[in-house]
């Protein structure tokens, strides 16, 4: 029998997973079902969004135009617990095929996503995500070697 701290791990960890299912086959119904209600989502855009209705209309629109073409992939999971119904996951990825407004395609791009989850009754969602584009080039300063370093910032460590 699994602890209650592997089967939430495990949960947790499928956060990520369903996000870029949901991104790869263009349904933002699943991505934001993953939400809470109320959940607070700051965009690579830097655009705060309120609301699981606002996160799924700003997909639908996203997968029909700038995203229509997006791939998603998971590069790597962090999991910490704040409390046994509160958690941090932080999970890197790579996404090809995004497009500009013009219509062009955009490069690779790489970032790292924060989702804070909470657990109500026997189901995790999340409350709170910060998306954030990698600056190619860029990774921490002073020697400070990233837990989840990205492929375009292999440089700065060099």
């Amino acid at each position: 029998m699994n602890s209650p701290a592997t089967s939430d791990e495990r949960i947790l960890e499928s956060l990520p997973k369903i996000f870029c299912e949901a991104v790869n086959s263009k349904d933002a119904y699943r991505l934001a079902e993953i939400m809470a209600d109320d959940v607070d989502y700051v965009n690579v855009a830097a655009a705060l969004l309120h609301g699981r209705a606002d996160v799924e209309k700003h997909h639908v629109a996203g997968f029909a135009g700038v995203m229509s073409a997006s791939i998603f992939a998971l590069l790597q999971v962090s999991i910490r617990f704040l409390r046994l119904d509160i958690a941090v996951v932080h999970w890197s990825w790579t996404a090809s095929g995004d497009k500009n407004r013009d219509g062009t395609e955009k490069p690779r791009r790489y970032g790292i996503m924060t989702m804070i989850a909470e657990k109500k009754g026997d189901g995790w969602k999340v409350v709170v995500v910060q998306n954030t584009n990698s600056i190619p080039g860029f990774g921490p300063e002073a020697g400070i070697i990233s837990p989840m370093p990205l492929p375009d910032h292999m440089a700065a460590y060099n």
